[in-house]
C-alpha cells in the first residue's frame, strides 16, 4: 500500500485540533477528532489486520490494531491516536527508504532509448529501438545516447561509460571497439553496427536480473521472516497474560491492561524484519552503478564467507584477444581457411583470432556442414564434402595455446596462439593472497600454459586439460573446504559457474549461458571488482548484525521497563517501532559500495 504525506498532514492536523479541545475539557469534539485521525490514517493498517487474521496470519498491523482497541477501551484516545498515527510515519519512513534503495534501477530504466537512428542507404531513418536488428547501422552524434550494444565501424569518440560500466572517467572508443546502450557520446561522429538487439542489450540484461534478484533472499531474510510467524503470535499470548493474571493477583485491571497493550506494540518485530532486508537492498542496488551485478542477496551473504577463488584462463585472467603466432600445415590444405570456416560465427576468443586473421588475409569462408559444437572438446564440420575437427590437444606440452585440425583421424595442421594478461589479474591476486583467500585456476588449455600464468600471478594451484564437466566436479570437491567462487566466461565455464557457492561471469567478453548462469556479472569485466565484492558482502553482513543486535537490545530494554509502567503507549510506538524502524533503515542503506570502492582504489 502507497503509503502518502498528504494523509500524515491530514492526520497531524486532526490530531492537534483533537488535542486542542481534549486540553479545553471540550471531550465530544476531541472524541470526534481523535477517531477521525485513526480512521485516516489507520485505515489501511485496519483491513490488512482482518485480512491477515481470517488467513490466520499474525501481523504488525494486527498487534497494532489490537493495541488501538485496546487503548480505546480503556478510554484512552489521544494514546490510542498517537499509537496509529506514529505507526503510519513509520511504515511512510520505510517504504520511503526502501524505494530510495531500488531508485538504481528505476535510473537504469530511463536509460533504455526508445528510438534509434539507423542509416539505409544515404539516408537516415529514426526506427524505434525495439525493431532494430543485429547488422543495422546506427548513426550516432555528439551528444546522444547510444541506444542499442554495437561495434563502432566508422569515426572515433569518448563515451561516458559511467552508467553501465562504472568508470568515473570517459573512456576512448574508435573503429572496431564495443559501446554499450545507455552510454552517452561525448565527442565524435560514430557509425556503429548492432550487434545486440534490445532485449539482449547489456542493460537490458542488468534491469532483467536486478528485478529477478529481488525473488533470490539470502538465508538471514528467510530465517527473519520465519522467526516474524512464530514470534508474533508468541508476543500476543504473553501480552495476554501479563494483562490477565497481575489483574487477578494484585488487582487495578486499567493499568495491567495498559501495560500489556504498551508490551504487544513494543514487542511488533518490524524493526527486526526489516532490519536485513533493507541492508541487503541497499548493497545489491548501489553495486549496479559501480558495474557490478549481484543477482540475489543470499550471493552477497555467501561472498562474506568464500575461502576459495577458482578462476578459467583464456578471456578471464587473460584478456581474452589472442593473437596467432604461427600455423604449422602437414599437408597441402589451407589451414586457416578451413579453421576459419568452421569458427565462423561463434563468440569465443580462439574462433575471433582465427576468424580476424583470415579477414585479413582476404580469405572467403567455405560452405560447412553439419557443424557440431562441442564445449570444452572442439568443432566439427564438413567442408567440401570432407568431415574436420578442430580443437585443443590437452597432451601437447607449451606455453602457448594450440589449435589442431584433424581429417581421417589424422592431424593435418597445427594453430598456435597466444594471449595477455588483464591489467587488474595481478592486483586481485595480490589482494586476495594477503586475505589468506586460495586462488585457482582451471583451465581446458594444456597444463604448461595454465602452469605460466599461475607462476606469472603467483596462484597458489593450477590444473589444466579438463573438461567441462571436469571443472564441474573439481568445484564440487573444493566445496567441502569452505565457500567457493568461480570466476568465466565461456560457454565450457557455465557448469562450474553452476556448481560454485558464487558463479561470477565476464559480462563483456561471456557468452549468453554464461550470464545467464552466474549469480554475479562484472559487467566492464574488471577483475579488481572480484575483491570489492567480497569487502562488499563483508561490510554489509557486519551492518546486518548491527541491526539485529540494535533491534534486539532496544525491544528487549523497552518490553522489561514496561513491565514496571516506565514506557507508555506512544513512546512504545515512537521509540521501539517508529524510532528503531527509522536507526536500522538508515544504518542500512550504509551498505553502499561506493565508500569501500573509494577506499580500494
Amino acid at each position: 500500500m502507497p503509503y502518502t504525506k498528504r494523509i500524515i498532514l491530514i492526520s497531524i492536523s486532526l490530531f492537534v485540533m483533537g488535542f486542542y479541545f481534549q486540553y479545553n475539557g471540550h471531550s465530544l469534539p476531541a472524541f470526534i477528532l481523535f477517531t477521525a485521525t485513526v480512521f485516516v490514517s489507520g485505515l489501511e493498517t485496519f483491513k490488512e489486520a482482518f485480512i491477515s487474521l481470517y488467513h490466520r496470519r499474525f501481523t504488525i498491523d494486527l498487534l497494532i490494531t489490537l493495541a488501538v482497541m485496546g487503548a480505546y477501551s480503556l478510554g484512552d484516545y489521544p494514546e490510542a491516536t498517537l499509537v496509529v498515527l506514529l505507526y503510519y510515519i513509520a511504515e511512510y519512513l520505510e517504504e520511503h527508504a526502501t524505494s530510495q534503495a531500488y531508485e538504481s534501477i528505476r535510473d537504469l530504466m530511463r536509460l533504455k532509448p526508445e528510438i534509434a537512428t539507423i542509416k539505409v542507404g544515404k539516408r537516415e531513418v529514426k526506427v524505434e529501438a525495439g525493431k532494430v536488428q543485429p547488422g543495422e547501422i546506427m548513426i550516432i552524434r555528439p551528444g546522444d545516447m547510444i541506444p542499442l550494444d554495437g561495434e563502432i565501424i566508422n569515426g572515433s569518440t569518448y563515451v561516458d561509460q559511467s552508467n553501465i560500466t562504472g568508470e568515473s572517467k570517459p573512456v576512448p572508443r574508435t573503429v572496431g571497439d564495443e559501446v554499450f546502450a545507455g552510454t552517452i557520446n561525448l565527442e565524435g561522429y560514430l557509425e556503429v553496427k548492432v550487434t545486440r538487439n534490445s532485449e539482449r542489450t547489456i542493460i537490458a540484461r542488468v534491469i532483467e536480473l536486478i528485478e529477478r534478484a529481488r525473488m533470490k533472499r539470502s538465508s538471514k531474510e528467510l530465517f527473519m521472516d520465519k522467526f516474524a510467524s512464530y514470534y508474533t503470535p508468541t508476543i500476543i499470548i504473553a501480552s495476554i497474560l501479563t494483562g490477565i493474571i497481575p489483574s487477578i493477583v494484585l488487582g487495578n485491571p486499567e493499568i495491567w491492561i495498559y501495560r500489556a497493550l504498551v508490551l504487544m506494540v513494543i514487542a511488533c518485530p518490524c524493526a527486526l524484519v526489516i532490519s536485513v532486508p533493507v541492508a541487503m537492498i541497499s548493497g545489491i542496488t548501489a553495486a549496479t552503478r559501480e558495474g557490478i551485478l549481484i543477482k540475489g542477496s543470499s550471493y552477497l551473504e555467501e561472498m562474506s564467507k568464500v575461502k576459495t577463488i577458482v578462476f578459467d584462463k583464456t578471456g578471464t585472467l587473460t584478456q581474452g584477444e589472442l593473437t596467432i603466432k604461427g600455423i604449422k600445415t602437414y599437408n597441402n590444405t589451407n589451414i586457416l581457411k578451413v579453421a576459419a570456416s568452421l569458427e565462423r560465427g561463434l563468440r569465443h576468443p580462439i574462433a575471433e583470432a582465427i576468424t580476424n586473421l583470415a579477414e585479413e588475409k582476404g580469405l572467403e569462408p567455405l560452405k560447412v556442414e553439419d557443424l557440431e559444437y562441442k564445449p570444452g572438446y572442439g568443432i566439427q564440420g564438413k567442408v567440401e564434402g570432407k568431415l574436420y575437427f578442430l580443437g585443443q590437444d590437452t597432451r601437447q606440452e607449451s606455453e602457448d595455446t594450440s589449435i589442431f585440425l584433424e581429417s581421417r583421424g589424422k592431424v593435418i595442421g597445427e594453430i598456435t596462439l597466444e594471449d595477455k594478461l588483464r591489467p587488474s589479474a595481478p592486483t586481485l591476486i595480490g589482494t586476495l593472497s594477503k586475505e589468506n583467500i586460495r586462488t585457482m585456476i582451471l583451465t581446458g588449455d594444456n597444463p604448461k600454459v595454465a602452469e605460466k600464468i599461475a607462476r606469472e600471478l603467483k596462484i597458489d594451484k593450477y590444473i589444466g586439460g579438463l573438461l567441462p564437466e571436469d571443472k564441474f566436479d573439481i568445484i564440487g570437491g573444493l566445496r567441502s573446504d569452505g565457500g567457493v567462487a568461480m570466476v568465466g566466461d565461456g560457454v565450457n565455464d557455465a557448469p562450474a559457474l553452476a556448481a560454485a557457492d558464487v558463479g561470477i561471469a565476464m559480462g563483456t567478453r561471456g557468452s549468453d549461458i554464461a550470464l545467464d548462469t552466474a549469480d554475479i556479472v562484472l559487467i566492464d569485466d574488471d577483475l579488481q571488482k572480484v575483491h570489492q565484492i567480497i569487502e562488499l558482502g563483508k561490510r554489509t553482513m557486519r551492518i546486518v548484525k548491527e541491526n539485529i543486535f540494535l533491534s534486539i537490545i532496544v525491544k528487549g530494554s523497552l518490553a522489561l521497563l514496561s513491565i514496571f509502567g516506565l514506557v507508555s503507549l506512544w513512546m512504545a510506538v515512537g521509540i521501539g517501532d517508529m524510532g528503531l524502524s527509522l536507526a536500522v533503515i538508515l544504518n542500512g542503506l550504509r551498505s553502499n559500495p561506493k565508500a569501500f570502492i573509494s577506499s580500494t582504489k
